[in-house]
């Protein structure tokens, strides 16, 4: 292999979590060692793993998911996966969330500059070979031609069988089903007073407290019933006609109808 780290470049609300998984779990079964084993809950502890290990000289493969932007000069070696959402849905879902009920419509204006402005950077910044592109849309309606991309991208051979059994892992019942179990189990050590780990909890403030599960990253929260095009439902018209004048650009050439 011809690259050493693989860096999930996650906008908010936009698959990121899921692609990380998937790909960890195809290294998993192709037998590939890769860190981090638990994974950290930021983007600082995440970027420790990806530097250190591109100054080792050893046979691990780091695959990390962070938010913040990566300059070029820091990814020698590196394969970056950035999924493509609506932003318009992507910041409703954010909203849901994160439970902000005082969110302006100048945030959601800026939460969709700063979504686009963040795919420039990657398409700015990084060659083809090293980039690739997965529409979030894939996920749910067509997760095998994600498998199919990822082959290509990263220079594997995946067994079907090992797909099928990564796309029924990572399913939305599965993964629902994974976090409420990590809830009851957590719940049941509140209720005896139980210690409770730094890791297995994400506080943001009293109304927003969640179950993080430090084997995937998966949370209280990820998985919604949220389907995309509702964001026709939440902008009023006159919002609707605000952004959708001002991104239209951007809105048309990447296949988002207005």
């Amino acid at each position: 292999m011809n690259y050493k780290s693989i860096i999930v470049g996650s906008a908010p609300r936009t698959g990121g979590m899921w692609i990380y998984n998937v790909v960890r779990e195809i290294f998993v079964n192709l037998e590939k060692k890769i860190i981090p084993l638990h994974i950290p809950q930021d983007d600082d502890q995440m970027l420790d793993y990806h530097f250190r290990n591109l100054k080792n000289q050893n046979d691990f493969i780091s695959i990390i998911k962070i938010h913040k932007l990566i300059k070029k000069e820091y990814t020698n070696k590196t394969k970056i996966l950035i999924n493509i959402r609506d932003p318009r849905d992507a910041v409703i879902s954010y909203k849901r969330f994160m439970k902000l009920k005082n969110y302006s419509f100048q945030q959601s204006i800026n939460f969709i500059k700063n979504s686009i402005n963040r795919i420039w950077h990657y398409r700015e910044n990084f060659e083809k070979e090293n980039l690739l592109e997965i529409n979030f849309k894939d996920i749910g309606n067509n997760p095998r031609k994600i498998f199919f991309q990822l082959e290509k991208f990263l220079n594997l051979e995946i067994n079907k069988k090992i797909v099928d059994q990564i796309i029924k892992k990572f399913s939305k019942e599965k993964v629902s089903e994974m976090i409420k179990k990590k809830e009851i189990f957590i719940k049941k050590k509140i209720k005896k007073k139980q210690k409770i780990y730094k890791q297995n909890l994400l506080t943001f403030d009293k109304n927003n407290i969640r179950i993080f599960d430090e084997k995937t990253g998966f949370q209280t929260g990820h998985i919604s019933n949220y389907k995309d095009g509702e964001w026709k439902q939440h902008f009023s018209n006159n919002e609707i006609s605000i952004i959708n004048d001002r991104f239209k650009k951007w809105f048309l050439s990447n296949n988002f109808s207005l």
